[in-house]
């Protein structure tokens, strides 16, 4: 439960729009905007970062929405019964990487109705291990 309180403040209203600019014949990298409002400093944020890196055989179309997590405390969505806190589109699942494939979270996220499924890794530090996610997004 502590994992879910971490990230109430996407249960508020937030927009993302991901900008997909090709830098290699293989990976993809992701300009991500965010604009959401923080229930803990109460005012809107904006934030912008190159930090994406998106995968092989990756759609390279821009998305925006409401941003949704999985409602359970597990993060990972790798339950194909996961329920994301929002549904109504347009919206993007945003889901912690680990425990299954990132093919499994994106099919979870899609059966769900996700526009977009933006994977994330959880570390602490200074450290952002970015690495190529490989799926074939025309099975």
């Amino acid at each position: 439960m502590k994992q879910a309180a971490k990230f109430r403040f996407f249960c508020l209203p937030a927009v993302v729009s991901i900008l997909f600019k090709p830098t290699e014949a293989f990976s993809v990298r992701a300009s991500v905007s965010l604009f959401y409002f923080n229930s803990t400093s109460n005012r809107s944020v904006s934030e912008q970062c190159e930090c994406g890196l998106y995968g092989l055989n990756s759609p390279l179309l821009s998305a925006q929405g409401l941003v949704g997590i999985p409602q359970s405390a597990n993060l990972q969505a790798c339950d194909a019964n996961t329920q994301f806190t929002v549904t109504k589109p347009p919206w993007i699942a945003l889901i912690e990487r680990g425990n299954c494939s990132f093919a499994e979270k994106i099919k979870v996220a899609a059966r769900r109705g996700a526009t977009a499924a933006v994977i994330y890794n959880k570390f602490s530090g200074k450290e952002n291990p970015l690495c190529n996610l490989s799926f074939d997004f025309s099975a």
